[in-house]
């Protein structure tokens, strides 16, 4: 497709969504250990709350590689870069009772 992929805003929309999506995935996984059927939990409480990560990565990356304007890219930037900080404050902050459970 003749695509130039050496961008550094597509770096940064994988670091944000690789960043975010191991956060959450790690949280809900610690939670998820102790539990009886965590084999089923895990799936559906990481689909449910990474589609936010998803979207925004996808809509991102796809206005990286149609060189569309800054304007529209940096909403998608802004949200990955939130969800990110959220996740990631929630849990540090959580890790002792997560664990502790």
């Amino acid at each position: 497709f003749n695509v130039n992929l050496f961008r550094p805003a597509l770096f940064l929309i994988i670091a944000l969504g690789t960043v975010g999506f191991a956060g959450v995935g790690t949280l809900f996984a610690a939670m998820a250990v102790n539990t009886r059927a965590r084999e089923g939990m895990l799936p559906v409480l990481l689909f449910s709350v990474s589609v936010p990560i998803i979207i925004s990565a996808v809509k991102a990356t796809g206005a990286v590689l149609d060189n569309s304007p800054l304007s529209e890219l940096v909403p998608w930037l802004r949200l990955l870069l939130v969800f990110d900080i959220i996740f990631l404050s929630l849990s540090f902050i959580t890790f002792e009772y997560v664990m502790e459970e």
